[in-house]
């Protein structure tokens, strides 16, 4: 298993993320489009009323390289993301796992140690012309037998909504609002508590902004946390998330045409288990499928080899 990860790692810098390519017209003119802003695991967990062009598949996929220094296994997320028409999208996720043998621990093991499935509806234009709005919902289980740390044990069905605002005086600016519930049990498999992360029954309220400098995103995120009415006893919890994302240009990248976003984040939290303040990096691939179908079939049809 631990050469199965060296070989994926490979995979993600080798010539064969040429798959994205340009959806149409001339292919070495034709303008890259403006990335969809999307949902990312542990810089920014929201989803935004954004979907990619009907029939889009992407291949997302985010290795924990930081494991290799903060764990005894190493970690890789992968998942696809489905636009089935202009408002439905799927994304189910699974997260392996597999000891990486460094730092002369003994551990050992390797399968997959948590599932996910995530559904967006979109609204356009809804409650009116200035806005648009998602509905969501997200469930979570651990699976198998993942070490102690990688999962909080709990069992997560966590549906909700985002109301998304252009700025009208600032096209770089928009604006989002929104509620949710977490909806926990226990699962049957061991795990560790986040620090001031609800583990009963919750219900939560946002409000964020994005400023797009096209390749480069800033983030802010607020959101309270509360198990009043919910939960067996009565907590609260306050975030605070600012993050940077930078969708790297192709020039950075070989030319190969898979997307890479690389990104900052803090997160400052207060809860029962009092104050924390922590910075992450993630490091994410997409591989957009479609326009590999499109690609081979427009080599096809003009006789070249695909």
């Amino acid at each position: 298993m631990r050469q199965v990860f060296m070989y994926i790692l490979c995979a993600l810098a080798s010539p064969l993320t040429w798959a994205q390519t340009a959806p149409a017209g001339n292919l070495t003119n034709a303008p890259e489009p403006q990335p969809f802003f999307t949902r990312i695991r542990g810089l920014f967990d929201f989803d935004l009323p954004n979907i990619d062009p009907p029939g889009t598949i992407k291949l997302v996929l985010h290795p924990h390289l930081g494991d290799f220094v903060r764990h005894d296994y190493l970690r890789l997320d992968g998942g696809l993301r489905w636009a089935l028409n202009d408002h439905f999208e799927i994304n189910p996720e699974a997260t392996v796992y597999g000891a990486h043998g460094l730092g002369g621990s003994n551990a050992d093991g390797y399968g997959v140690g948590q599932v996910r499935l995530g559904t967006k509806y979109i609204f356009r234009q809804w409650p009116s012309s200035n806005y648009e709005t998602s509905v969501f919902l997200n469930v979570e289980n651990p699976v198998g037998h993942p070490p102690r740390d990688l999962t909080d044990g709990l069992n997560h069905f966590a549906p909700g909504f985002l109301v998304q605002h252009q700025s009208e005086h600032n096209a770089k600016l928009t604006t989002f609002s929104g509620a949710g519930l977490d909806l926990v049990s226990d699962s049957t498999i061991a795990g560790t508590p986040v620090r001031n992360q609800p583990r009963d029954d919750s219900a939560n309220v946002t409000a964020g902004a994005i400023y797009d400098l096209g390749q480069f995103k800033w983030t802010f995120a607020a959101t309270y946390a509360t198990t009043a009415g919910l939960g067996d006893s009565t907590e609260h919890f306050f975030y605070l998330r600012p993050s940077l994302l930078w969708y790297v240009p192709k020039k950075y990248t070989f030319n190969y045409k898979t997307q890479w976003i690389v990104g900052l984040g803090l997160r400052a939290s207060w809860g029962p288990d009092g104050s924390e303040m922590s910075i992450s990096n993630k490091e994410r691939a997409e591989i957009t499928f479609r326009q590999v179908m499109d690609s081979m079939r427009r080599k096809t049809a003009t006789g070249t080899k695909p």
